[in-house]
């Protein structure tokens, strides 16, 4: 009869320690599992922050070049409208010219 009162104590002991270990355990995983989706999201937002930043930075590198290249057009533009109204000049030269260049012709011809 000792024996089954032993038996019973010890089991008692084992379920209660059973019991204890595993409430520990329940909450030793439920505090991985905040700790690790804490992580996780501190990663995230980490990433996030630095596509931001990336994209800040390609913003910003955009907005240079447009106003590099917007500012070359405008220069070209400037040479093209001068080089046109020279053009324009030039060919009205030409054209005294060709005009002189027959008179001058038509004048040998005559012998004068």
């Amino acid at each position: 009869m000792e024996w089954i009162s032993a038996l019973i104590a010890s089991a008692i002991t084992g379920a209660v320690t059973f019991s204890v270990a595993n409430k520990q355990t329940n909450g030793s995983i439920e505090q991985e599992y905040t700790k690790n989706i804490t992580n996780l999201f501190t990663i995230y937002k980490d990433q996030v922050d630095a596509m931001q930043k990336e994209v800040n930075q390609l913003k910003s590198q955009i907005k240079e070049i447009e106003s590099k290249y917007i500012k070359d057009i405008n220069g070209y533009k400037v040479i093209v409208e001068k080089l046109e109204d020279e053009n324009e000049a030039l060919r009205d030269d030409n054209e005294k010219l060709k005009i002189e260049n027959a008179v001058l012709k038509g004048d040998q011809e005559n012998g004068i």
